[in-house]
């Protein structure tokens, strides 16, 4: 009778349960939607209609003085105006950057003013102005022969909003100017769900209200009625089943005699097969990117010999002899450079180096609290190999693994960015290296692993202890996340037509497909992944690298030129004359953007970078902070300094303004075409604004990878640079009065990286002259390197 009634009483759940789905699905959630959504519309416009008031009164007080002809001294001292609101009167020939006090003026409240005398009646502006940097509240009151500047503190406006409560939801105020981005000028209470939006009349301002889970279950219907509905009829279904079952069923002792006694006491294994079903259900990552359940291994310390005997079925088997592995390998140190490990692949990167590496990083992330890694690959011809062998490390070690797959290395810091169960990661890439090198670059908890903790980890990697355990590795594609990410961000105006050469890298497919979707018009080349690089090496800082780019702009007559390197992390442009546009005037461009509207935000650039670059960085109210080359230390170093802008001549560029502060090439051209749509203006014309020096492009003098660091620092305790300033921040920057010189030991190259900048051509011949003869002392037999004048 048991087998009888295992098919109907199946159905009947089934049929109960799918009932009770649809309804919920068709009935309950579609009418608490409208319910929900017609509630918080209601309740913001009671929210808004408080903070409408209080805007109108403080307007209508302020456009009263416009009729009173009453002297300006007298009308402010006499003036019935809103609390602690002051005024400031401006001639024309005052309005300029510094005029005035509290606030003085800067380049917002300039542009205010003349806009307000062009079209009086001008909204109510909030922008950060002061001493302080805070925000407050704008109006220009036109006058005869002057304006009057109205200031209040915005904590006044904050007072009147604290009174909304936030018990229902989420209340945030934002501002929205034309053609740029909304801001958030305030924001209380917890929300989530549907966002009701109402618009300030007269204003740029805009009121949003989430609804809090309270709210929501205050005006929903309960599903969970519907489902005990369908378990009544459950019950009820099996009792009628039960009722209507004949009476002649074996009794229990008859059906024993049929069951051999072997079979009743046989234990239950669980099979292969089985095991490997439950890991297939588990869902790592069911709603967005790395939100995947924190499914920990064995934490115990293991010995050297514990391997994982069954890895999970989605990686191929290795090539990795475990058993030869033993913690007296010998690693290659020197691949563990400054901020990242390279080396050349198959004889200093092997898969035995990356199965321990993954073993060692495992241990580590489990060290700092962390039990998921995301795992990504470049192009190259060994990285899949030496990926594979990496995730099976990792795993032996009892931490979890996402396989992101091929991508650029900005996308792996993209997922940790956003992850919501690690900020952990790893990618296989070599950047911009020739086709035989190889590595790895690492991101723990949300920071890159660089200098005396990449040194740590080459102990742990050497001597152990590792941790044991068997952890679980899945796939994820993150590509389409990231293009929305990008499409939701940035606004681009017409079709500029682009030329996009990702140099047979990393970006291969995904940059071409992402400049399509924010509308431009592309023209690929050497966009296919071959980690061969047969057209030019991956690094778009060389020249040398370019000539294609730029012959096949000027022929197809493209607005840009869009250079990546191998993973994607570096940028530079060609714009549509052919003129290349080298990292540190693209940080310009992006400085003099950013810096109009968040003034006096720190910006951090490499030494290799222009002295212009400084001074441009001042002029627009923003504070410039030279540092290290490279990656990593420029990243600590944004975060030390809480900096929105960073960028290397080298094509580092670091945007913390409405993105995540990493180096991600194909997210700076991609502001930098917001900027020439925005100001309507091409490359040229944009370059052309900017100062004018006489400069070369990085020169790379090769030079023995174990002499390199020895030769700066010979040349920092003998060399003579009577006239000069000596910058000893990475390497030797020698300041001349009318430009510099560089000499540092390159952290990814055997070579020492050189750079020269002056006010002219005879300048600059005369202080590359002296750099090189200083060195020539030091290493007589050193060659001269090629270099060319920058236009």
């Amino acid at each position: 009778m048991q087998k009888r009634l295992l098919l109907p009483s199946l159905l009947i759940l089934v049929a109960w349960l799918g009932c009770a789905y649809l309804f919920v699905q068709h009935f309950v959630i579609p009418h608490n939607h409208t319910q929900i959504e017609l509630a918080s519309q209601q309740k913001t416009a009671e929210l808004a209609q408080v903070v409408q008031s209080y805007l109108a009164d403080y307007s209508a007080r302020l456009q009263a003085l416009e009729s009173r002809r009453l002297p300006t001294t007298t009308l402010i001292k006499t003036a019935k105006l809103a609390e602690q609101v002051s005024l400031q009167a401006f001639s024309s020939e005052q309005v300029h950057v510094g005029s005035g006090r509290s606030p003085s003026l800067n380049y917002a409240l300039v542009d205010l003013l003349k806009r307000g005398r062009a079209t009086p009646g001008q909204p109510v502006e909030i922008l950060r102005t002061g001493a302080e940097n805070a925000w407050q509240l704008h109006s220009v009151i036109n006058r005869e022969n002057e304006q009057l500047l109205a200031t209040q503190p915005f904590t006044v406006l904050e007072n009147t909003l604290k009174k909304l409560g936030s018990s229902s939801g989420q209340i945030q105020l934002m501002q929205k100017f034309p053609d740029a981005h909304r801001q958030t000028l305030w924001r209380a209470g917890q929300g989530s769900g549907h966002n009701a939006v109402e618009s300030l009349a007269g204003s740029y301002l805009s009121l949003h209200f989430s609804p809090s889970s309270s709210f929501i279950e205050q005006h929903s219907l309960p599903t969970s009625w519907a489902y005990i509905g369908a378990g009544i009829g459950i019950l009820i279904s099996l009792l009628v089943l039960l009722k209507l079952q004949p009476r002649d069923a074996r009794a229990p002792w008859e059906r024993g005699k049929r069951t051999s006694g072997t079979a009743l006491n046989r234990p239950h294994r669980q099979s292969s097969d089985e095991g490997a079903a439950q890991i297939s259900d588990t869902n790592f990552l069911p709603q967005s990117l790395a939100s995947a359940p924190s499914i920990s291994g064995s934490d115990s310390e293991g010995s050297e010999g514990e391997t994982k005997e069954n890895p999970p079925e989605d990686l191929p088997e290795s090539k990795v002899d475990k058993s030869d592995l033993s913690l007296k390998a010998e690693y290659p140190q020197h691949v563990f450079r400054a901020y990242d490990i390279r080396g050349i692949a198959e004889r200093e990167i092997n898969e035995p180096f990356a199965y321990q590496l993954g073993r060692a990083l495992g241990t580590l992330a489990q060290h700092a609290g962390e039990h998921l890694l995301l795992v990504g690959r470049d192009g190259r011809n060994s990285s899949e190999a030496l990926s594979q062998c990496l995730l099976e490390g990792i795993l032996d070690s009892g931490c979890n693994s996402i396989n992101l797959g091929l991508i650029p290395s900005p996308l792996l810091y993209y997922a940790c960015a956003k992850g919501k169960n690690t900020s952990s990661g790893v990618i296989v890439t070599a950047s911009h290296n020739p086709a035989d090198y190889n590595g790895f670059k690492i991101v723990l908890k949300g920071r890159a692993l660089a200098e005396d903790k990449l040194q740590g980890l080459y102990q742990l990697m050497k001597k152990g202890p590792f941790k044991s355990g068997k952890g679980v590795n899945r796939e994820q594609e993150i590509t389409d996340k990231y293009i929305d990410e990008v499409f939701n961000n940035i606004a681009l105006a017409g079709q500029p037509h682009l030329v996009v050469d990702a140099g047979n890298g990393a970006t291969s497919n995904l940059a071409p497909r992402l400049f399509e979707q924010l509308g431009c018009a592309v023209t690929p080349i050497f966009c296919e992944v071959d980690g061969n690089f047969p057209n030019h090496a991956p690094d778009p800082s060389r020249p040398e690298n370019l000539q294609a780019l730029i012959e096949k702009v000027q022929a197809s007559g493209a607005d840009l030129g869009v250079a990546l390197d191998g993973d994607g992390d570096r940028i530079t442009l060609i714009s549509s004359s052919g003129r290349i546009a080298w990292a540190d005037q693209l940080v310009m461009l992006l400085a003099r953007d950013i810096l109009a509207r968040n003034p006096g935000e720190n910006i951090v650039f490499d030494v290799k970078s222009s002295r212009s670059l400084s001074q441009l960085i001042s002029q627009y109210g923003g504070r410039p902070i030279m540092w290290k080359t490279g990656h990593s230390p420029m990243k600590a170093k944004m975060l030390e300094t809480n900096a929105i802008l960073g960028g290397e001549l080298s094509g580092h560029i670091f945007i913390k303004d409405r993105w995540f502060g990493f180096d991600d090439g194909i997210y700076a051209a991609a502001r930098v075409l917001e900027i020439m749509a925005l100001r309507e203006q091409s490359l040229d014309e944009l370059l052309d604004t900017l100062p004018k020096m006489h400069s070369t492009p990085e020169i790379l003098l090769p030079v023995e990878e174990a002499e390199k660091f020895s030769l700066v620092q010979q040349l920092r305790e003998k060399g003579n640079f009577a006239n000069a300033d000596i910058n000893t921040i990475d390497g030797l920057r020698i300041e001349f009065p009318d430009g510099w010189g560089l000499i540092r030991a390159s952290n990814t190259t055997s070579a020492l990286t050189l750079r020269f900048e002056a006010e002219n051509e005879q300048a600059l011949e005369r202080i590359h002259t002296e750099v090189m003869g200083q060195l020539r002392k030091i290493a007589p037999a050193i060659a001269v390197p090629d270099w060319q004048l920058l236009d």
